[in-house]
């Protein structure tokens, strides 16, 4: 070999390396989804009784926030912001059944920065979901019958056990490239009805209700007046949290071995709040369901300090856990309690943190990269917003402190609440605070009139 082809072949190894080690410090991105999962389901956020070692560990290393909100109340409206940074009632198409339209993804996004991106577990974004939707190599983990539903592996583990194999497979044939990948599971989602083994591995239970709020005191009382027993509910419920968990310290194993833990963040949230027992028995009346007629009261979700749950835009059915490692770049065993985020800065952060050039003006979220790293507080520049899909739903707002309920009924009461000093929602200021209630009122009403003026029902409905 020549002088001159000697020294072309070094520098083409040289080129080749840069671009490899370029690569590699773009970090890899694991997104793990739990489904109707209570911002005090964990241990970490406060269950006395969850058996969530992992997360909890998880939330050790890394950081815990106690101010990250879902954008909807239900697992579509939620998951289209986390996908798309966009608020779900800007879309006049429900996206579960129409897709996101040409909006761009996060995966679609990184996915032109070349990751390799995939999805595996709940979908409930789109009726696409061939590979390459949304930017998705590899979109698995259900399958379809002969009759076009959705169906789950037989697993002998947790009910979600499946998804996370194929998440750690998926990991495994990318672990020399930039990676993303959706972990989205069922748990806790209803119906719950872990095995006998599951229960004997939580072991059992005697719960102490004074350890409890009063939210958690209603649910209680609701299912000893449909004949439950609380102790057998409430097991059940955190075994099959517990379940998710040990999925989730396999997976971490395994990144650790692939000796990813550094290059890798790894989320951990929930779709929306917890779903009730008395919110299941309704929705089951609705639809007229036979399915989980024995296991319903199962449904032991804990909403923290917070009012409501799943459907409702109070804070225990918006305001949803948020953890994030990323080993020497997110400061570990930190809890941020002022930063006030969203699933709709998903998008906007993880570009900012993989240079990902976005135009900010085109998404509702906002780029909360500071706080994830420990740099800063983030304070928002734009207010969260909630509407569900129909024309004449009540909208609310949250604005620094803030937080308005606004009515669109007739003789509607319109509630103001100062969330920060009142996280419970309990103290209604909004005839105390007219400035206030007006002001936030006036940026609602601006806001839903730029949605669209009718939505295109849809049966693909949303649970």
């Amino acid at each position: 070999m020549t002088t001159r082809r000697l020294l072309a072949f070094v520098a083409l190894l040289i080129v080749g390396a840069g671009a490899h080690a370029a690569d590699r410090s773009r970090p890899n991105v694991v997104f793990i989804l739990l489904d109707d999962l209570g911002w005090g389901d964990l241990h970490c956020y406060g269950h006395p009784y969850a058996k969530t070692p992992n997360i909890d560990r998880l939330a050790d290393e890394g950081l815990r926030f106690l101010q990250c909100y879902a954008t909807g109340v239900t697992c579509c409206p939620s998951r289209t912001g986390f996908m798309t940074s966009k608020f779900p009632a800007t879309y006049p198409v429900y996206p579960a059944a129409g897709g996101f339209a040409l909006r761009p993804t996060i995966t679609a996004l990184l996915k032109q920065q070349g990751y390799a991106t995939g999805h595996f577990g709940k979908w409930h974004i789109g009726p696409d979901t061939a590979p390459g939707t949304y930017g998705i190599d590899t979109i698995g983990s259900e399958q379809d019958d002969a009759g076009g539903k959705k169906k789950r592996r037989n697993t002998s583990g947790g009910r979600d056990s499946y998804i996370y194999d194929d998440a750690i497979a998926f990991i495994e044939q990318h672990r020399d490239e930039p990676f993303y990948v959706n972990v989205w599971g069922h748990i806790p989602h209803h119906p719950i009805d872990p095995s006998s083994e599951l229960l004997e591995a939580f072991g059992p239970l005697s719960v102490d209700e004074s350890k409890f709020p009063p939210e958690m005191q209603s649910k209680f009382a609701y299912c000893k007046k449909l004949g439950g027993d609380v102790n057998q509910h409430m097991r059940a419920y955190l075994a099959d949290v517990k379940s998710a968990d040990d999925d989730v310290g396999r997976l971490l194993r395994r990144l650790d071995e692939l000796g990813l833990r550094e290059t890798t963040i790894v989320a951990v949230s929930s779709d929306q709040g917890c779903a009730g027992a008395a919110e299941v028995e309704e929705q089951k009346k609705k639809r007229k369901a036979v399915d989980g007629d024995d296991n319903r009261l199962n449904a032991m979700g804990y909403p923290g300090p917070f009012r409501g749950g799943k459907h409702s835009q109070l804070e225990g059915g918006v305001r949803i856990p948020f953890i994030v490692r990323w080993p020497g770049h997110v400061p570990s065993a930190r809890v941020d309690k002022e930063s006030v985020i969203s699933g709709a800065d998903w998008l906007p952060t993880l570009c900012r943190i993989a240079g990902v050039k976005i135009d900010a003006g085109d998404f509702d979220g906002e780029d909360a990269s500071a706080a994830w790293l420990g740099q800063s507080t983030h304070v928002r520049n734009k207010p969260l917003l909630w509407k569900t899909s129909a024309t004449n739903s009540d909208p609310a707002i949250r604005d620094g402190q803030w937080k308005l309920h606004g009515s669109h009924r007739r003789r509607g009461t319109v509630e103001l609440y100062d969330v920060v000093a009142d996280p419970g929602e309990h103290r209604n200021l909004a005839a105390g605070r007219p400035d206030i209630a007006q002001a936030l009122t006036a940026k609602l009403d601006a806001w839903v009139a730029t949605l669209p003026k009718s939505y295109v029902k849809s049966d693909d409905r949303d649970d």
